[in-house]
């Protein structure tokens, strides 16, 4: 068990030092990261313990000790705060006049590799890279502090799913930490944990398994949920290393533990110092509960979430959870403030968790149908089945076919996430580690393993391996270049390949030449389908020279070359050919792309506002409408116009805030006197909440502007609402009569003309209306076919070149 033949590969002499041999692995994570070491003795063959190191953080109140350090970075009075010292002065930051992204920097791995910059902040805590580079060296500084002997090797962990740019991005933290990577010394987190499970039970607990199975890695931290399933290959040869071959990962950067947290916030704590002190519903903005009360008090909602999940875990063990259940609770009997911009002062006196409100705010997380993210203006839920369910769809295996799933990850301890991960895997053999603590802290321990064997043997304690075989498509089919199971790197110096047998498919004198590049795997699908444009002369049976490789992280490169004519040439890289990967958000990434050009580039005002008001829109169809409020609020300040007023009043409609909804519909109204928009808004609003002679004398002015056929049909609706049922029904007609044919409607249009045909029971109009919405929804999801030249084959065989 404790032989260090556990981690040595087949035949490898097993190297000794003449004095201590002390490696570090780094989990750099998004809620909370750790540190771990390992000391060998000189000539000791056996395997030394991983020891997580007790990290010094220092804070406004003295020193604090914990293996677990916050991913905090806070400036304060000239001081930098790392860890508990950071996340404390989190819970006040009005007092300490901070704001985030200028002196106090959380969850920023969620943004590493992004586009994006945090331009108040001082030189040096300017982007997600640079604030992960002072949490790293805060790391490295506390295990040079704990220990003297030089570190020998280290290794840093990133989730499966980071794409180039984050890996590069992370490298270069890990620089700017001044900690010296190998090759192999960044380690995907689910091999990092699975290591760390290996070491803890031994090769034997797989090894004597026949034949491929199947592990699936649940990852449940505080700001992320990763899931990564892989298929586990014996060992090639007694006392070979494991492989790994990843088939696919899925990571939902906002669903993690911490958006239990503020669901708890917003749900739970909110109220009850909304009742302490006496406040009206409304009476905290947008901007006072985003940057002041939430952050203050999402520490608060982790201590309740911790100290009744433990409660309620040991009340299951046992046996008395249902007969307890109505009178468990966690209360804090502490006093709590809350300061706000203004000055004005909140207290939260002994907050309170019930047992229900526990289950209610864990109940979205959990949700097996409704698998969508869902984003608030505070908070976002997720159902942790999501990424469970898109890893085994996008690999294309059955939850029955899962062989083991290893939980690990603070936000896996709660009661209801474990026993939901259970049920669902009800055919696989759950594995855990018999130290709850270890569940927080076995990616770092992993990664000081990954390094022992580093420094000891030149190779990881596991092998990757290549998921499924890499194929190029020719006009006489798929010709595999990497097979199924094959090592990576491949090949195994790093080298490169070279494929000979493709050639031109045909002769092209006087125009360009498009060649589709296509690679697949072994069912087929496409990995990549690129065009090669190639200028002409070239003819039917020119030799194409193809060179490709596959790096420890999964990244395919590829370079075609016209044979004689090395100018000639076409090279792209793949990333994750074989692991399918899901991580991005589109209106998201649009965001912070939009939110960048507003910070660094110089804009006029009507080209900030534009950029506003498409933050804005993105906002609220994330369903995050007083945030979009807010920031359409301030731009009337400094941009007023009848469109802007319009949105506001729309957004506070959807969030039946109906008195200021009206007044923002009458100064849209009021800003442009030919507008009639504004005033329908407001006519079906008031017609909606039932102040129908409101409505019509609204809808009259509006008709009085612009006869759109809309407004005849919702005066129609009034009508009808206030019992002039035959007036309603004639004017109805009439509003029918007022549209054009259907290509010609806007959306809106459309829209209103099938609520007509509706009410109306014109079911052929219905149909008519229908038709052409699915023929616009089929219109916009086309997609091109790329076209080209696949190349020709020619009998040739595959070489190895240097």
């Amino acid at each position: 068990m404790n032989n260090l033949s556990i981690i040595a590969p087949e035949n490898q002499t097993i190297r000794t030092a003449d004095g201590p041999l002390r490696v570090i692995g780094i989990d750099l994570g998004t809620t909370n990261s750790a540190v771990a070491e390992i000391v060998l003795p000189p000539d000791s063959l056996k395997l030394p313990p991983v020891q997580c190191i007790e990290v010094e953080q220092e804070t406004r109140e003295g020193l604090y000790t914990d293996i677990l350090v916050p991913s905090v970075v806070a400036l304060h009075n000239g001081d930098r705060f790392v860890g508990e010292g950071a996340k404390r002065l989190r819970s006040d930051l009005s007092s300490f006049d901070l704001e985030q992204n200028r002196d106090i920097f959380w969850e920023c791995k969620n943004e590493i590799g992004v586009r994006r910059t945090y331009h108040k902040a001082p030189e040096g805590f300017q982007s997600a890279k640079e604030i992960s580079g002072h949490i790293l060296k805060f790391l490295m500084d506390a295990a040079l502090d704990d220990n003297s002997d030089p570190i020998a090797s280290t290794v840093v962990t990133v989730p499966a799913s980071f794409q180039a740019p984050q890996r590069q991005d992370t490298i270069e933290a890990v620089e700017m930490a001044g900690i010296r990577l190998d090759d192999g010394a960044l380690l995907d987190e689910p091999i990092a944990a699975f290591i760390a499970y290996l070491a803890d039970r031994g090769r034997s607990a797989f090894a004597e398994v026949s034949g491929q199975r199947r592990l699936l890695m649940f990852d449940f931290g505080g700001g992320t949920c990763d899931v990564a399933l892989f298929e586990l290959m014996p060992p090639k040869a007694q006392g070979a290393p494991i492989r790994i071959a990843p088939l696919s990962v899925s990571r939902y950067h906002r669903l993690g533990g911490g958006d239990i947290d503020r669901e708890i916030v917003v749900n739970v704590l909110i109220p009850q110092l909304i009742e302490q002190n006496r406040l009206d519903e409304n009476e905290l903005d947008y901007q006072a509960k985003s940057r002041f009360v939430i952050p203050a008090l999402l520490g608060v909602a982790e201590n309740l979430k911790v100290g009744l999940s433990k409660e309620i875990a040991r009340l299951k063990q046992l046996g008395k959870y249902e007969t307890e259940r109505e009178k468990t609770f966690k209360e804090l009997p502490l006093t709590y403030e809350c300061r706000l911009k203004n000055g004005d002062e909140l207290t939260l006196k002994s907050p309170k968790l019930t047992t229900e409100q526990f289950e209610d705010a864990v109940k979205p997380f959990l949700e097996p149908d409704l698998l969508n993210l869902r984003e608030f203006d505070y908070h976002a839920t997720c159902s942790i089945f999501a990424p469970l369910q898109d890893a085994l769809e996008r690999a294309q295996v059955e939850r029955g076919e899962v062989d083991y799933c290893l939980m690990v990850g603070g936000s896996s301890l709660i009661p209801q996430i474990a026993e939901a991960v259970e049920e669902f895997f009800s055919e696989a053999e759950i594995l855990r580690f018999d130290d709850l603590e270890r569940v927080q802290t076995a990616v770092a321990e992993g990664a000081a393993y990954q390094a022992l064997s580093l420094k000891l043997f030149g190779q990881g304690i596991v092998r990757p391996a290549a998921g499924g075989a890499i194929r190029i498509r020719t006009e006489k089919g798929s010709k595999t270049l990497i097979e199924r199971g094959a090592e990576l790197p491949y090949p195994s110096d790093s080298g490169w390949a070279e494929y000979s047998g493709l050639i031109i498919p045909k002769t092209v004198i006087s125009e360009h030449l498009d060649l589709r590049v296509e690679v697949t795997n072994s069912a087929g699908k496409t990995l990549m389908k690129e065009l090669w444009r190639i200028p002409p002369i070239v003819h039917e049976g020119d030799p194409l020279r193809l060179r490709y490789r596959m790096d420890l992280n999964q990244k395919l490169f590829l370079e075609l070359e016209l044979a004689g004519k090395p100018e000639i040439d076409f090279s792209r890289k793949v990333e994750n050919p074989l692991t399918h990967v899901v991580n991005t958000n589109a209106k998201r990434n649009e965001i912070l792309e939009l939110e960048e050009r507003i910070k660094v580039e110089t804009l006029t005002l009507e080209e900030q506002k534009k950029i506003v008001m498409r933050i804005a829109t993105l906002e609220k169809e994330l369903g995050k409408q007083e945030k979009a409020l807010s920031l359409l609020i301030s731009l009337s300040k400094f941009s007023p116009d009848d469109v802007l007023f319009n949105r506001m009043g729309i957004l506070c409609h959807d969030m039946q805030d109906y008195e200021r909804a009206q007044k923002y519909y009458l100064e849209a109204a009021h800003l442009d006197p030919s507008w009639d928009i504004p005033l329908f808004n407001l006519a079906s609003m008031l017609q909606k909440i039932g102040s129908l002679e409101e409505a019509e004398n609204n809808i009259d002015k509006a008709i009085e502007r612009d006869q759109r056929p809309p407004s005849y049909v919702l005066k129609a609706q009034i009508a009808s609402k206030q019992g002039r049922k035959a007036e309603s029904q004639r004017q109805m007609r009439q509003a029918l009569n007022r549209f054009g044919p259907v290509r010609t409607l806007s959306d809106w249009e459309l829209g209103w003309y099938y609520t007509g045909a509706v009410f109306a029971s014109d079911e052929k109009l219905q149909k008519a209306i229908i038709a052409e919405w699915a023929r616009r929804i089929g219109q916009s999801s086309v997609d091109a076919p790329l076209g080209g030249d696949l190349p020709d084959y020619a009998d040739a065989k595959s070489v190895r070149i240097d």
